[in-house]
């Protein structure tokens, strides 16, 4: 199972948008797979943008054993005192694969999740925005930095 998540990083270092899509529609299965949009819980505690981008730097250095199992794409926007930090993960399982290890879980916890329905349209489309890198602004607050898992 752990190929296909690598192939999906590979074609987002290598590839364009269209071939990134191709190759997941062609090779998604929901259940064995899943998408997740994540939202920090406490928007209104991220003052600095240094703090806000350690914050997701720290997730990252917590979550390394899972990278061989997700992919992820985090992104700060808005203007110190005021942001957003929002991102899009891909998992194994269909379920939310932050809890099958207690390592994963300790920033999940500070996150609302919400599984993302791939046969939606706007669903599917908000996963596709991430890809495209055409996250230009996330409730109002423009975009300022991404952080790739």
């Amino acid at each position: 199972k752990q190929w296909y998540q690598r192939r999906v990083r590979g074609h987002y270092w290598n590839s364009e948008t269209p071939d990134i899509m191709k190759y997941f529609d062609e090779n998604f299965v929901d259940g064995e797979w899943s998408v997740w949009k994540v939202e920090y819980k406490y928007q209104n505690e991220l003052k600095r943008t240094t703090t806000t981008n350690n914050l997701v730097k720290g997730m990252y250095q917590r979550l390394e054993s899972m990278k061989k199992y997700a992919f992820g794409l985090m992104y700060v926007c808005g203007d110190a005192g005021d942001q957003r930090l929002a991102g899009i993960w891909l998992g194994r399982g269909g379920k939310n694969f932050f809890y099958e290890d207690d390592i994963w879980t300790i920033d999940i916890e500070n996150y609302n999740c919400t599984k993302l329905d791939m046969n939606k349209p706007d669903e599917k489309g908000l996963w596709t925005k991430f890809i495209a890198g055409e996250i230009d602004d996330w409730e109002g607050k423009q975009f300022e930095k991404d952080h790739i898992f």
